[in-house]
């Protein structure tokens, strides 16, 4: 099974830590995750965005994502404070600076996320529609295998626009 594409997020959202934390279970369950975390901008977590963006190596990016979203989610540290940018670049092991300007890619980023109509997060884009993905805690005693078969079917059929459940 190959799960892939384009994950629209923000760091401090709850259900965009569910889905990390469902995606991690499924690469661990043999899956191919092959997921490009997209940062959807948000002035008040700029500079943890921005300095996302500085990172070009995929290894750096995904340990920041890693730390800065446990830091944000474990441990109430909030996205938005500079204390939180260097926490995560410190547990990730990055000797890195934080970006506090907003970086160039940011303005692009909020362009593409209007033209493709995502307007939540966390969203998922492959090709054709995006998909809004909100999975509460309870996804993650599900087979992770079985929950993406059913986001991949969903995505693939263009007569499902929208599920909702109270």
């Amino acid at each position: 099974m190959q799960f892939t594409g384009q994950v629209w997020f923000d760091f401090s959202t709850p259900s965009v830590w569910v889905f990390y934390r469902w995606l991690r279970l499924l690469a661990e369950s043999g899956a191919k995750v092959g997921i490009e975390w997209v940062p959807l901008p948000k002035g008040t977590e700029r500079a943890a965005m921005s300095t996302l963006l500085s990172l070009e190596d995929p290894t750096e990016r995904g340990r920041y994502l890693h730390a800065i979203l446990g830091l944000v989610h474990m441990e109430g540290m909030p996205a938005t404070d500079l204390r939180t940018v260097a926490a995560a670049l410190d547990a990730a092991g990055l000797d890195r600076e934080i970006v506090k300007d907003a970086h160039p890619l940011l303005a692009d980023l909020k362009a593409t996320a209007l033209a493709l109509g995502v307007d939540a997060v966390p969203t998922l884009y492959r090709t054709g529609p995006v998909i809004s993905i909100q999975l509460n805690p309870a996804v993650l005693n599900d087979d992770p295998r079985e929950t993406a078969q059913k986001i991949i079917d969903i995505m693939d059929s263009d007569g499902i626009w929208e599920l909702r459940k109270p």
